[in-house]
């Protein structure tokens, strides 16, 4: 689901209202305008906002309603009542949302993946315990509320500094929610315990992530009353913060298809800071790491309904295809058996083509980048005379190319507008798009002191097709957009993109300025001053036989 983001003035902020929270035991703080406390007027403003997502959600539509119906009628079927379930996934629900993890966070610990690891531990767990021969460990139907508690809030760290959350945090939070707490008495189990389970969530389990962790584990064991001498209980409880573990690092990638699949690992590469041409890659290792838990990652699988199973042996396949077919794709332009072009495109009904229309919808449909446009806005903005719109095209045979432009690299360094011929193929693999700040919404939190000034181009995401990345595209996409922006009269560029990008691009010496940062999914606006940077203006024609300034 897509939620566009209006633009608002935040008023002074007291310090109270920074969510600091220091006590003798915790120390939380973080600067995510999504997480800020505001006045009683922007509460209303907010869910008037949300008002389309929470409608969906009550009535049934949304994809949040369809997890929690789903998690209702196994949680019930394995003993909860239905009533107290329902209630404490609405307030899940509602909470992660309310501060910032629900529908307008792009991180990969929001709400859906809370639900996702909630329905597939619960999967997991109704596996073993109808099984008619338990290979590993024996569970009991009282194991049915911890895990179920545990995996509803082992990411509750609404104010979390970085996209995975820390589990001292969690404990923070749900130690001081006293309507968590008053689930929990509803159904006479130990917060302890509960908690005791999340610190075993600790990912990755090694070194001192795990000596923390298993220190903090055997003091909560204390406190819920489970003796130094119960080696037996404790194991247990620590096996089915094992089971839980497992269960939320495989959810997403079992409960849905591929595309859902490439989704999750987009919203991951992102918050690790991953660059695009690494996710599937990264992927791949990641589905890795399972084999060394395999006793409790074969104990899930063997349990799990055939559908789910097939699914995450489907996903973890397509994800090393992908990853092949990419290395494939690198090797070609490397050996400059294709090139890639950049091209300007004319942006009115009669100038842009259908085929090029087509083809960048298709991209903008394959990539769920982050703050992407209503489809309808983005189909609308292909056709506005203002829009700033260049594409990355294939060029084949390029091997041979006595062409001065190309590089060594394999890259043709070509430019052109498409009333050009540049003689390129009609595939379009990628693209930059953008136009006036002012016809764009910004992520709730930020404010742009030129708004209205009619000075500042907005650059949306740039989107590339997999395989694509990681050869001088996206720079080449970026350096004429700014180009473009410069020759059309604009003095700044600006646009959301990872912190770490910023920080690179700074370190380079561009004249870039963080204008407001967001914790903890580092999706920063930043603003690029075109006036203290060298950008060759010259006219098309000219720009193939010069070389452009390095951005």
């Amino acid at each position: 689901m897509i939620i566009n983001f209006g633009l608002i003035i935040l008023p002074p902020v007291h310090e109270d209202d920074q969510r600091k929270y220091l006590d003798e035991n915790y120390s939380v703080r973080v600067d995510n305008p999504l997480a800020y406390s505001f006045p009683w007027w922007f509460e209303l403003s907010n869910r008037i906002k949300l008002f389309s997502w929470w409608l969906k959600y009550n009535i049934g539509i949304a994809r949040q309603a369809a997890l929690k119906d789903k998690i209702i009628e196994l949680a019930t079927s394995m003993g909860l009542q239905d009533r107290w379930t329902d209630r404490i996934v609405r307030h899940a629900v509602s909470e992660f949302s309310k501060k910032g993890l629900g529908p307008d966070y792009y991180g990969y610990h929001n709400i859906d993946h809370e639900l996702e690891a909630t329905y597939f531990a619960l999967l997991a767990l109704d596996g073993q315990l109808k099984a008619s021969s338990v290979e590993f460990r024996k569970f009991n139907d009282h194991d049915v509320k911890y895990l179920f508690v545990a995996a509803l809030f082992h990411d509750y760290d609404p104010l979390k500094l970085s996209d995975k959350p820390h589990e001292d945090s969690v404990e923070y939070f749900l130690r001081h929610d006293k309507k968590i707490k008053k689930f929990i008495d509803d159904i006479a189990i130990s917060l302890d315990l509960v908690i005791a389970i999340i610190y075993r969530t600790t990912y990755p389990f090694k070194g001192e992530n795990a000596e923390h962790a298993r220190k903090r584990m055997q003091e909560l064991f204390l406190d819920a009353g489970v003796p130094e001498n119960d080696i037996r209980s404790r194991e247990h409880y620590e096996y089915l913060g094992w089971l839980l573990s497992v269960c939320e690092r495989m959810a997403g990638y079992a409960l849905g298809d591929y595309e859902h699949a490439k989704t999750l690992a987009r919203r991951n590469a992102h918050a690790l800071g991953w660059h695009p041409s690494f996710i599937n890659e990264e992927s791949v290792k990641y589905f890795s790491t399972l084999k060394e838990e395999k006793e409790m990652t074969q104990g899930v699988l063997h349990h799990l309904p055939e559908q789910y199973k097939k699914n995450f042996y489907n996903n973890v396949e397509a994800f090393r295809e992908a990853w092949e077919d990419e290395n494939k794709t690198r090797s070609s332009i490397r050996r400059k058996e294709l090139s890639l072009v950049c091209n300007v495109e004319k942006t009115s009904d009669k100038d842009l083509s259908s085929g090029t229309r087509d083809a960048i919808l298709s991209i903008y449909q394959e990539l769920h980048v982050p703050l992407q446009l209503e489809k309808a806005q983005f189909v609308r903005s292909l056709h506005d005379r203002n829009t700033i719109l260049i594409t990355l095209k294939i060029k084949e045979g390029s091997g041979n190319s006595s062409n001065p432009s190309s590089s060594s690299s394999g890259y043709y360094n070509n430019f052109s507008t498409n009333n050009e011929d540049v003689s390129v193929s009609d595939k379009i693999v990628g693209y930059v798009k953008g136009g006036p700040l002012e016809n764009y919404t910004l992520r709730r939190g930020t404010h742009d002191e030129n708004w209205g000034e009619r000075n500042t181009a907005y650059m949306e995401w740039i989107c590339i097709k997999p395989g694509y990345w990681g050869e001088a595209g996206g720079h080449e996409l970026r350096t004429n957009f700014l180009r473009e922006a410069k020759i059309n009269g604009f003095e700044f560029v600006t646009g959301y993109v990872h912190r770490s990008v910023i920080v690179n691009r700074i370190n380079r010496g561009e004249s870039i300025l963080i204008v407001q940062k967001y914790d903890p999914d580092k999706l920063d606006y930043y603003r690029v001053d075109l006036n203290k940077l060298l950008i060759d203006i010259m006219e098309p024609s000219q720009q193939r036989s010069t070389s452009r300034s390095s951005l």
